[in-house]
């Protein structure tokens, strides 16, 4: 089964961010689920809507499909792609469609803006590295050199360009935002960054999860602190000049 719910941020051509689920695997009843990432905390036990339809994860793991007469309340519900409300009695579960925005959203927008900046960074990184391996190797025009870089990362520059302006932009109108982000994802002091990863649940196949396998292997005494990569984040351009009104 496919759930909106479960999701991963990327930013298209024309420079917007969108919400997909379409490389990650089908869950099972029994399966553990994507619960928490860096842009979402779900917590552990919840019920997901989806298609008319309630199914609970407890413990993180996807357990049954339930009638909603059998729900139980104040109930945790997430639906559509990460829309989370606290519902408390059944007479309400009959408005759950037409609310467009739920708790925690700008909280959620500052993680996947965090996310991406830290996929596009990767990239960009990844494609200098092997252009540079591939290169100096058979080639000692700098000039050469650079141009290929350049023209290898243009994209990728442009749409991390538009990541840091939103993240700029989105701490400069809510002052409070990384506080209140850090409440809603309650990090513990043994969380990395790996563990987090999205990518832990995507088609074997895929790029990013034969990536976060090899990371596996390599970064078990590396662990990588999300609240510490974040105060980087914000200090290295939150201020900059050139990212108002992006």
């Amino acid at each position: 089964m496919v759930f909106q719910c479960f999701y991963y941020p990327t930013i298209n051509n024309e420079g917007k961010i969108i919400k997909c689920s379409e490389n990650l695997i089908n869950f099972s009843f029994g399966d553990e689920v994507p619960t928490k990432t860096l842009y979402y905390n779900y917590g552990d036990n919840f019920a997901i809507f989806e298609n008319s339809r309630f199914f609970i994860v407890e413990n993180s793991v996807l357990k049954e499909e339930i009638d909603s007469s059998k729900l139980k309340f104040p109930l945790k519900i997430v639906f559509n792609q990460g829309t989370q409300l606290t519902i408390f009695s059944r007479n309400d579960l009959s408005s759950i469609r037409l609310l467009l925005s739920g708790e925690n959203e700008k909280e959620k927008e500052l993680g996947e803006l965090f996310f991406l900046s830290r996929v596009l960074n990767g990239q960009i990184k990844n494609i200098q590295y092997n252009i540079m391996e591939d290169l100096t190797n058979c080639s000692r025009d700098f000039q050469y050199i650079n141009n290929e870089l350049s023209e290898a990362t243009k994209g990728l520059l442009e749409k991390l360009k538009i990541v840091e302006g939103k993240f700029y932009n989105l701490t400069l109108n809510n002052p409070n935002i990384k506080d209140s982000y850090l409440t809603y994802m309650n990090f513990n002091n043994k969380e990395d960054m790996l563990k987090l990863s999205i990518y832990k649940y995507f088609k074997k196949d895929t790029e990013e999860y034969k990536s976060y396998h090899v990371k596996t292997l390599v970064w078990d005494n590396k662990p990588i602190y999300p609240k510490f990569k974040l105060d980087t984040l914000i200090n290295s351009y939150n201020y900059r000049d050139n990212y108002k009104n992006a």
